[in-house]
């Protein structure tokens, strides 16, 4: 089964990063910013495997966007591979994400008929998930490497999209 948007809706695919190491061990052991912290070996392999699945349900991808921390950035890495498109990380992703200046930064990369991925970090993920389809912001957990898409029949604004399935790392790999 495929994910496909009709010509009037889009789809918004939000994944949270693959597995990356400790942030406390990664700083004392490096002395670099959580923002370089890479994903693990297993991580790699794992996302490697759910961006198959994704491909399975997408079929097709537009446009595909990413934190710019070096994990969200690997996790894209693995799916643009799979999907032949290019990341974009504009400094825009940087975390913390605020739910309305993100809709509205969307709206207008995100046309009809078209569908894009949006790879980040928790609790942003959670936060805008909770926010665009309940309208309060009442966090809704994303695992790592999970992935959830979104209808958006209208506008991208606070309650007015619609949950088309949300997947734990794991059941994508399985796809």
């Amino acid at each position: 089964m495929k994910t496909i948007p009709d010509a009037q809706e889009r789809l918004l695919v939000l994944v949270r990063h693959a597995q990356a190491g400790d942030p406390e061990r990664f700083r004392r052991e490096t002395g670099r910013s959580d923002r370089e912290r890479p994903l693990t070996a297993e991580g790699r392999r794992y996302n490697h495997a759910a961006a198959g699945g994704l491909h399975r349900l997408l079929g097709t991808l537009d446009h595909l966007w990413s934190s710019p921390y070096t994990r969200a950035r690997q996790t894209a890495d693995g799916i643009a591979e799979i999907f032949g498109r290019p990341v974009e990380a504009p400094e825009f992703l940087l975390p913390p994400w605020d739910p309305g200046r993100l809709g509205e930064w969307l709206e207008p990369r995100l046309g009809r008929g078209e569908t894009g991925i949006l790879v980040g970090h928790e609790p942003d993920l959670s936060l805008l998930l909770g926010a665009l389809l309940c309208g309060r912001g009442a966090p809704v957990p994303m695992e790592k490497g999970a992935a959830c898409a979104l209808r958006i029949r209208s506008g991208l604004t606070r309650g007015a999209v619609e949950l088309v399935w949300k997947l734990p790392q794991y059941g994508l790999r399985k796809l």
